[in-house]
């Protein structure tokens, strides 16, 4: 069993802060997915650290070091414009860069099956890696956007205070 943890860098943390997005929720969303990749017994902590610029024109995920940079959200996109929007992209980036971490975690691929430079090389649709990567976020991206709002409705409250007295 997996049991990922994600460490926000600081543009990320103000991202975050500034949309409204729960860090808790997104982790719970990412632990919920790999629950199902994952049947083994033992507990392996993934610790993975985030970071989102818009500077960047290409999401990545760096192998050996567990880095997710998520790009780009800040573009001034029709389709990003909306904090729904913006969320919505942030987690079809985000399923995809994680499968990129199971792909290591999981399927012991490494940085050395990675044949493209870039993502506008003509090799990298052709990337086992990147088609596994991309038929992954068509699939789940969109399930795991629905449970992210599924949990932000399902408030739990007043559990850390003692109701017995």
């Amino acid at each position: 069993m997996l049991y990922i943890q994600l460490k926000l860098t600081e543009r990320a943390s103000r991202y975050f802060q500034r949309d409204n997005v729960d860090i808790v929720r997104v982790q719970e969303v990412l632990n919920f997915i790999a629950q199902y990749m994952d049947s083994r017994k033992k507990v392996e902590v993934v610790s993975m650290s985030l970071d989102i610029d818009c500077r960047k024109a290409d999401s990545e995920y760096n192998f050996q070091s567990k880095h997710i940079l998520i790009a780009g959200i800040g573009q001034n996109h029709r389709k990003i414009k909306t904090r729904k929007g913006r969320l919505r992209y942030f987690f079809e980036h985000l399923v995809h860069e994680f499968r990129h971490c199971m792909q290591e975690v999981m399927f012991k691929k490494d940085a050395s099956d990675v044949t493209y430079e870039s993502t506008d090389d003509a090799d990298y649709a052709d990337n086992p890696l990147e088609i596994d990567a991309m038929w992954f976020e068509k699939r789940y991206a969109k399930k795991a956007l629905d449970l992210y709002f599924a949990l932000k409705t399902a408030k739990v409250r007043d559990v850390s205070s003692y109701h017995g007295d």
